[in-house]
């Protein structure tokens, strides 16, 4: 074995000592096996295989969040195409309904309002069609009903067709017309029978109707009475029976139109 000299002492000793046997002094720091290495890598090579191996058995969030995201948007994109399909065939349906209300079919009828029943446009039909529906919302006159028939653009005939055979009862209507008027303003007994007769009805079909309404004349005259003192306020007893007697009130209603209103 060599021997080298202790710095220290300069004694011989070996050369492989760490201290010198003789004075004690250190020659090397001991030599460190690999164990902490191999123990250091053994431990970095064994945590990378277990994190490996626990990212494959444990789900990332972020995955699970994007999952989710992705179902959602997916769930979202379906109730929106159904909402949209249901909102077209609604329109569908709807134009539909338009159609068979407004439209005319190749026979010319055209639906009514109610898009329930057709109804012919034109023609004799049609002004027979269009006098039934005047008369189911007001009254006419024969001659009236004849002269609304043709501002709708009947011909002559046509609406003569519909008065004629729209089966209505002329008195009735003229007792009907009676009603509409004592309804909205106040009529002598006189002054309504013109007016009936001023609409077309003839002198028996008005005396009909006024004498059928059930109005009272003397109310008639107070409520006539009242109309004229609401523009004319100044107006005297003796003016006010004049002209109530003027409209075709008899003295006596005049009077006490007069009365019941104050003069």
């Amino acid at each position: 074995m060599a021997e080298i000299k202790c710095p220290a002492c300069w004694n011989d000793i070996p050369d492989d000592s760490e201290t010198c046997p003789c004075c004690g002094f250190t020659l090397r720091s001991p030599q460190r096996t690999n164990i902490e290495t191999h123990t250091s890598g053994q431990y970095n090579e064994n945590t990378t295989n277990n994190l490996q191996t626990f990212s494959q058995k444990t789900v990332n969030p972020r995955d699970t969040v994007s999952e989710r995201e992705k179902k959602n948007k997916k769930i979202i994109g379906i109730a929106i195409a159904l909402i949209v399909i249901i909102i077209c065939v609604g329109v569908a349906n709807s134009n539909r309904e338009k159609s068979k209300t407004a439209g005319y079919d190749y026979k010319g009828y055209s639906s009514d309002y109610y898009g329930r029943t057709s109804y012919p446009k034109t023609g004799n039909e049609g002004a027979l069609y269009k006098a039934k529906s005047y008369l189911n919302t007001s009254a006419f006159s024969y001659t009236g009903l004849i002269e609304q028939l043709e501002y709708e653009g009947f011909s002559t005939s046509e609406a003569t067709y519909g008065a004629d055979n729209c089966g209505a009862n002329w008195k009735d209507q003229a007792l009907k017309k009676a009603k509409s008027y004592l309804d909205s303003s106040a009529f002598s007994e006189s002054g309504l029978q013109e007016q009936l007769e001023y609409e077309g009805f003839t002198v028996d079909e008005a005396s009909y109707g006024v004498k059928n309404c059930n109005a009272d004349w003397k109310q008639q005259a107070a409520k006539k009475a009242a109309s004229y003192l609401r523009s004319h306020s100044n107006w005297t007893r003796s003016e006010l029976i004049e002209q109530l007697e003027y409209e075709g009130f008899s003295y006596d209603q005049a009077a006490y139109g007069a009365s019941q209103n104050g003069l």
